[in-house]
């Protein structure tokens, strides 16, 4: 088996893009902003969300081809991301047969709105429409970008869609594949309708907080920020040939399970008995001193986790630093995951954490509510979808 690290990583989110992100994470700025008024208006409905980051996609143009006419928006920003990642990874040439793997957990919802608006109003469609709703496009087109012949499929397994992109690369490089992959996540929840935003809040799955802040692992927890998603892509690279050219590496990646509850399409199971068999079989024989949570803040989910972090580690579970990036970052769905491993990678080779931010924090848990620096050499990020959809990366210090 080859040894798979990390090499690129390239946030796109409301707060930041490459290291603006990690530099805003860590100073704990977060970007929210409230709904139309008149939406919140005569209902108790969620009043928060975070943003779609604002891309410029003018410094691309040349790499970008015939994508701005072509492309739908989470397949741009998930092209400039794997930019960002092979710059950040100062990755010149890639091999023919590098494979890519996105995530992402709903399809173009604003070029299918505006698909749908257009017949409605017995207008034209233009002859992008197709390509545009497509969901294959996020890595089809950056196949066609860089010439690469490699595997390219995208997973959609709701917010484990990050996780699982980025695991599937890892053992394709594990089984000796290819030398490099192409991995990470992009979505776009975005349109004119609000629909989906709408949808998350009559489950009854969105924050209610009165400024905003999710405060996940928290009493006060209402439910999860939601955000109108974003991309990150990551470069991973078999260890050999990452060293050989001299890359900088992040962290290598030294595990990856995934399971499905088999239960039910959106809650949790009382007893978590497959995500505790997970993150058993993950952590074996391994001394975890870091853990990146799914942390929504919704009351199941966290919960939840905390009932398979105890299962797991046992008294040790108290040792562990959690982060809930989420409580900056706001949920974004199928991009989430992907944030979160680019983040521990980053927590590992920078020796810090961010605070979370919280109420009163659930008992028993290394919940640090500053930044802080510390010396990493264990960790797991974890995702959990709807669907039951489970999936969890090991990371390592080099």
């Amino acid at each position: 088996m080859n040894r798979v690290v990390i090499t690129g990583v390239a946030p796109i989110a409301a707060m930041g893009q490459g290291q603006e992100f990690f530099d805003n994470l860590m100073a704990m700025k977060p970007v929210v902003k409230q709904t139309d008024e008149n939406y919140c208006k005569g209902a108790n409905v969620s009043k928060w969300y975070v943003p779609y980051p604002d891309i410029n996609f003018t410094p691309y143009r040349d790499k970008l081809l015939q994508m701005p006419i072509l492309a739908p928006l989470i397949a741009k920003s998930a092209a400039v991301s794997t930019i960002m990642a092979l710059d950040d990874a100062k990755l010149k040439e890639l091999d023919p047969d590098t494979p890519v793997f996105f995530g992402f957990s709903t399809p173009n919802a604003d070029e299918n709105f505006n698909a749908y608006n257009t017949i409605k109003a017995g207008k034209r469609l233009h002859p992008s429409a197709n390509l545009k709703c497509m969901g294959n496009a996020i890595s089809a087109w950056i196949s066609i970008l860089f010439g690469i012949h490699g595997k390219s499929k995208v997973i959609s397994t709701a917010c484990a869609s990050g996780t699982d992109a980025i695991g599937e690369a890892y053992e394709h490089i594990c089984m000796g594949k290819s030398k490099t992959a192409i991995c990470g996540a992009s979505d776009m929840t975005k349109s004119d309708e609000n629909m989906i935003f709408r949808s998350f809040d009559v489950l009854g799955t969105l924050t209610h907080s009165d400024d905003g802040k999710p405060r996940p692992f928290s009493e006060e927890r209402s439910g999860f920020l939601f955000c109108e998603g974003g991309a990150c892509a990551l470069i991973l690279e078999e260890y050999e040939s990452a060293l050989a050219r001299g890359a900088d590496i992040y962290a290598e990646i030294t595990g990856y399970r995934s399971c499905c509850d088999g239960y039910h399409i959106v809650k949790m199971p009382d007893y978590p008995e497959q995500v505790i068999k997970m993150l058993k079989s993950l952590s074996a024989g391994k001394n975890v001193d870091y853990y990146n949570a799914h942390g929504t803040a919704t009351s199941v989910n966290d919960q939840m986790e905390t009932t398979a972090l105890t299962e797991t580690f046992g008294e040790h579970a108290a040792n562990i630093i959690i982060n809930a990036t989420k409580c900056m970052t706001g949920h974004a769905i199928g991009t989430s995951s992907a944030y979160e491993a680019a983040v521990t990678a980053y927590s590992i080779k920078n020796g810090i954490v961010h605070g979370n931010i919280l109420g009163t924090p659930m008992e028993g848990f290394n919940l640090p509510q500053e930044t802080t620096h510390c010396d990493i050499r264990c960790a797991i990020t974890a995702s959990f979808g709807f669907g039951g959809h489970n999936s969890a990366l090991m990371m390592e210090k080099v």
